[in-house]
């Protein structure tokens, strides 16, 4: 394994791996890539759009890199913090918990690889979906009114 991990120039600098403990090295592994970030803030957003019927929530492609290189930036500073603090409490809840470090291996094994296919499946239903105009979507078909029955038999009106 690595002795850090990072660029040089990354402005939260390269996580340092203890080589004593496992979970502090599967941690410092972690980074969030500008990219990355921003796609899942597209993603988050086109959501926002989705659920309250509102284009306005989507971000544009420059809206999008706007948000993405400073967010990477502060997950990045937030996830090297919580390296300091989290193996420590990982590492008792796993030596505590009979179970919890199979759980989190399997999660990792089974479900993870789960989301990453749904994911790419959404997107490719998603691309595929044909684009309906605005106008076409907010256009409700009207009921077909049909003629009353013609009386049968007596009449008095």
């Amino acid at each position: 394994m690595p002795k850090s991990i990072g660029e040089a120039d990354d402005p939260v600098g390269p996580a340092d791996v203890s080589e004593e403990d496992p979970i502090a090295a599967l941690m410092a592994q972690v980074a969030f890539e500008p990219q990355d970030v921003q796609d899942v803030l597209e993603e988050f957003f086109e959501s926002l759009a989705v659920r309250f019927e509102s284009d306005h929530w989507k971000l544009t492609e420059r809206q999008a890199r706007m948000l993405g290189r400073p967010s990477a930036q502060l997950l990045n500073s937030m996830w090297a913090k919580l390296q300091n603090y989290l193996p420590d409490i990982l590492a008792h809840w796993c030596e505590s918990t009979p179970g919890a470090t199979a759980f989190i291996l399997a999660c990792g094994i089974i479900v993870a690889p789960k989301i990453t296919r749904q994911v790419a499946i959404s997107r490719e239903r998603a691309a595929a979906r044909p684009l309906v105009p605005e106008s076409a979507k907010q256009q409700r078909p009207q009921p077909v009114s049909v003629p009353d029955k013609p009386r049968v038999g007596i009449v008095i009106d």
